[in-house]
């Protein structure tokens, strides 16, 4: 029989997380009310740390809506309006998330937008937050309204990098750029906007090399990895609940705990990549070695807390720590019971395969979470000893570091360390689950012969990110330019790859779905040497096929990887689209191409060495199994990342299989599974 073809990049499969290469007739575009609101996000977004100055929305700056009837639920908005007559965090001062009182806040000020019942109503009560609260508020709360509230769908915010680019780019680099501003006129009106340009090297180095970490810079300051991770936990932030936004869905607890667990492997073959060991587990054993000092300044000037190295215990940390401790042996005899009893008397299994779930929501400290003022935020006091904050503390005794803010955690080397600590939870829970049989691992008649790819390359390359927000712009001087002219480029190396394809030769004995998985890890020798290594397998895509009877050729692009997002356009320039559109003379695309929710593509592969960095890609074909709800189904995947939608998923198998058990070596390896060593080759002078 003649091998069939099968082009995974099905436009209508993978608009999910990239952009959708398809047909002109396939492509959404942008009416005039989603661009009026895109217009007004971008704008009202604009140099957030000065006064607003358009002119057309100044006369909302005075006061909120105060009439009942344009609420949803007014008694939540209410008690938005008492609090903020109290006393809310000023404008002016640092901010993070990971404060009771500020997240309190940020909670309240979400609802007084989210509840607003129509866009006129949010319209103005957002322009009278703008100039009316904390700044770094502020955008976390219109960032959680954009995400969440469904009459936004398809509104596209500029990248968090371009928003804040305080908490992305390095001091010297926001300082080069205000020198230079200062000292020149005419600075951002060159008619080559990139010429522009404020340089810096990845400085965190110089805090870290003691340890050999500055090694890992280019890696842990990358802008779109941090802000990966930002969406990530926005999207689920913990004290949204489930019911009302749909999160629990997802499968909330199960994904938090995915996901790191994810980012930890992904980190790990880096740092071996840089011939560095695996990352240790954190001991709490003090002093702490690994001191840091992340080279950052807030916008007003403040240097980002650092930690010295032989770090030691401060103030109440014995505290935070002590509880902390209790919280992980909560966690421990839950696991080892095997259930948790409910204060009504429920009893909750903890040897189901699906309480994995529960355990996410509990460690994540979320509003799903069981019984969640006895296991309490479990992370947040790591946080604070870590970062040396409080979760507690009021502005006049808090100096967050790098862990106490979401853009920034994945910068400090020993947030990866905790976050080992903690999946040591997530894999003794794993380890009360029986292994995979032969029967669950295996798709009768289906086998993976060969597997054939190009080259693989990874480089380095400039790169320029707008950082025109964040730097002050004087309207009334500005000779009637517009902020949209003044554009300063942050100009930095960043690693990326050479895109490849790769393709699978499958035979079938019969005709039907299957859902591939594509893995890389480490090298191994054995399968038992495996049961060691699976943790540290990133998984790379994922995707339906139709398999047909006799021989399949199954052709993949890194371009249409599931998990992989290309680079934002930048703020200015979206700004640009949108006006011409809203002026008829240019339609702006709805084809998510400006997606958040997606993994880098640029970090698909760690950087290699120039003789090759030799890793082991895993391939496993299985048999469809349909999720609870059909993917796609219950949202426009053209506009929108889904979150709370319940129809995420290819399929309902758990995340991570079949690595996420331990292994029976003597029935682990099945015929719709492949290994496949590679080598990945690393060039340092590929890029401009």
């Amino acid at each position: 029989m003649r091998p069939v073809v099968i082009l995974a990049g099905i436009f209508s499969v993978f608009c999910l997380l990239q952009t959708c290469h398809g047909a002109a007739e396939g492509v959404k575009y942008a009416n005039k009310n989603l661009l009026v609101k895109q217009k007004f996000f971008f704008e009202i977004l604009r140099n957030i740390y000065q006064p607003l100055e358009f002119e057309e929305y100044l006369p909302y700056t005075k006061s909120w809506v105060e009439d009942e009837t344009k609420y949803t639920d007014y008694a939540k908005v209410s008690e938005f309006f008492a609090l903020f007559k109290t006393g809310f965090l000023p404008k002016g001062e640092i901010y993070t998330i990971f404060n009771y009182w500020y997240m309190k806040q940020t909670r309240l000020l979400f609802n007084f937008f989210y509840y607003s019942a129509d866009w006129d109503t949010l319209y103005k009560n957002v322009v009278w937050a703008r100039e009316n609260t904390n700044e770094g508020m502020f955008m976390y709360a219109v960032t959680l309204v954009v995400l969440h509230r469904k009459d936004l769908q398809g509104v596209g915010l500029p990248a968090v990098y371009e928003l804040n680019p305080y908490m992305f780019f390095n001091g010297d680099l926001i300082h080069d750029a205000m020198v230079k501003r200062m000292y020149d006129s005419e600075y951002g009106f060159h008619s080559v906007g990139k010429l522009n340009r404020a340089v810096s090297n990845f400085t965190s180095k110089f805090s870290t090399n003691y340890y050999g970490e500055g090694k890992m810079a280019y890696f842990t300051e990358d802008i779109g990895m941090n802000a990966y991770y930002f969406y990530y936990m926005m999207e689920y932030i913990n004290f949204l609940g489930g019911d009302e936004f749909g999160l629990k869905y997802d499968r909330r607890g199960e994904l938090f705990l995915y996901m790191h667990q994810q980012l930890m492997a992904r980190y790990n073959l880096e740092r071996q990549s840089n011939t560095m060991d695996f990352v240790e587990m954190l001991q709490w054993n003090f002093p702490l070695k690994a001191g840091y000092n992340p080279m950052l300044r807030y916008w007003n000037g403040v240097p980002m807390r650092s930690r010295d190295s032989e770090f030691t215990l401060k103030g109440y940390d014995p505290m935070k720590l002590q509880t902390m401790l209790e919280i992980e042996q909560r966690f421990k005899r839950v696991i080892d019971l095997g259930y948790y009893t409910l204060s009504n008397g429920t009893v909750v299994s903890f040897r189901a395969p699906e309480a994995v779930d529960f355990l996410g929501n509990m460690m994540g400290g979320n509003a799903d979470s069981i019984d969640r003022d006895y296991f309490k935020a479990y992370g947040v006091f790591a946080r604070m000893i870590l970062a040396q904050g409080d979760f507690y503390g009021f502005t006049s005794d808090l100096w967050p570091g790098a862990v106490m803010q979401m853009e920034t955690s994945m910068r400090d080397p020993i947030y990866y360390q905790f976050v080992e600590r903690a999946l040591d939870l997530y894999w003794r829970f794993k380890s009360y689950l029986p292994p995979y049989t032969n029967a669950e691992l295996n798709f009768p008649g289906v086998e993976i012969k060969e597997f054939s790819s190009d080259k693989l390359i990874t480089y380095f390359e400039q790169y320029d990110a707008d950082i025109s927000n964040g730097l002050p712009f004087n309207y009334k001087n500005s000779q009637q330019k517009s902020t949209w002219d003044f554009r300063v480029f942050a100009h930095k190396k960043r690693i990326n790859h050479k895109p490849f394809n790769y393709t699978l030769t499958v035979t079938s004995e019969t005709a039907g779905k299957g859902v591939v998985r594509m893995y890389m890890g480490p090298k191994f020798t054995n399968i038992k040497q495996l049961t060691l290594l699976k943790k540290y397998f990133v998984e790379m895509d994922q995707y339906m096929v139709d398999l047909v009877a006799g021989e399949n050729l199954i052709k993949r692009s890194t371009h249409d990887f599931y998990y992989n997002i290309r680079d934002r356009t930048t703020y200015t320039e979206l700004y640009k689209r949108t006006m011409r559109a809203i002026n008829d003379e240019e339609p702006l695309p709805l084809d998510l191409s400006e997606a958040h929710c997606g993994w880098p593509d640029r970090l698909l592969l760690p950087k290699g060495l120039p003789n090759g960095y030799e890793l082991t890609f895993y391939f496993v074909i299985s048999p469809f199994r349909a999720p609870k709800v059909a993917q796609y189904s219950t949202y426009d995947a053209t506009i929108s990342c889904g979150a709370g939608s319940g129809s995420k998923y290819t399929d309902d198998l758990p995340f991570g299989f079949p690595f996420d058990r331990d292994l029976d070596v003597g029935s682990f390896v099945t015929k719709n599974m492949l290994f496949k060593d590679v080598l990945i080759y690393h060039f340092d002078h590929m890029g401009n």
